[in-house]
């Protein structure tokens, strides 16, 4: 593919000199470009980075700060011990196709054999629930805000169904909250989003949806993409094993979060690049998580 301004830009930031540079895409995205930089300096040294840009922030409502968020929160990530893709350039003031950030090359798949996906759960329980459990004093980065309200945001996310007419009745009668104290999210913590090695997990990617917030929230998104990647059985051993690192949660708004993430994926499924066949299959799993968990906020419903 063609090898763009801020192509060379990145490069030259991250290898300064004269530097033949080829570009392969990536697939797996949905929300920003990114590829493989191939970077061959004159005196031989070889280097393969990650480019990712933001050429559309609207969808997700992403601002200019988009990749300075990823890149200045994953540092301070690094720095914590936390398995991430080093970040190693960050865009000047005038991009020219929008906001970009150069990381390293994880030599790694998010793909798990079936005889591997109880180990993967376990890690990804362990990392997620570490995550949760730094201290925020350590972690501030520009961009990263607090995540929305459920209560308010959902309206606009429901589906014209019998599901969204049964949230929308939950909201109306009210729904009794018990919050947790706010810690830093992932904001999309999904197989997709986590590389293994040899079975060993070696980096979760693509922070750029980083929020303040409860837990639950990036656990209830990881709820219901193991239910799509790995079944229900699977889904429920990793909310087991979080659940059992995490000390002192209320686990009272699971269920909420568990219709936000869920109805909100619904909403913007469309967007995402799948196949016809997958985001059918995706959307019938998805909508059977969003019905089993308006079974269970009905408890929440104030009398």
């Amino acid at each position: 593919m063609a090898v763009s301004s801020d192509m060379r830009c990145a490069a030259e930031a991250v290898m300064p000199g004269h530097l033949d540079v080829t570009a392969e895409p990536l697939t797996g995205g949905s929300s920003a470009f990114v590829a493989a930089l191939n970077l061959s300096a004159a005196n031989g040294e070889h280097r393969r980075v990650v480019f990712r840009q933001h050429t559309n922030r609207a969808p997700k409502g992403h601002t200019d700060l988009v990749a300075s968020k990823e890149f200045h929160l994953t540092h301070k990530l690094a720095d914590q011990g936390l398995k991430v893709a080093q970040p190693l350039a960050l865009h000047g003031d005038d991009p020219a196709d929008g906001p970009w950030l150069v990381s390293e090359w994880i030599d790694g798949t998010t793909h798990v054999p079936d005889e591997d996906v109880d180990t993967a759960l376990a890690q990804m329980a362990d990392y997620l629930a570490r995550l949760h459990q730094i201290n925020s004093d350590h972690l501030d980065a520009p961009g990263v805000t607090g995540i929305e309200d459920p209560i308010e945001a959902l309206p606009s996310y429901l589906p014209d169904d019998d599901n969204g007419r049964a949230i929308q009745r939950a909201i109306d009668i009210g729904i009794r909250r018990r919050p947790n104290a706010s810690v830093l999210l992932h904001g999309d913590f999904w197989p997709g989003n986590v590389m293994f090695k040899n079975g060993t997990l070696v980096a979760v990617l693509d922070w750029e949806d980083a929020a303040w917030g409860d837990p639950l929230v990036d656990l209830a998104c990881a709820r219901v993409e193991l239910s799509c990647a790995y079944g229900v059985e699977a889904s429920a051993r990793f909310t087991t094993r979080y659940l059992a690192l995490a000390h002192d949660l209320h686990q009272n708004d699971l269920s909420l979060w568990d219709v936000y993430v869920s109805a909100t994926a619904l909403s913007s499924m469309h967007l995402w690049g799948l196949s016809a066949s997958e985001e059918a299959k995706r959307r019938r799993t998805t909508n059977q998580f969003l019905g089993a968990a308006i079974d269970r906020l009905g408890s929440l419903l104030d009398q």
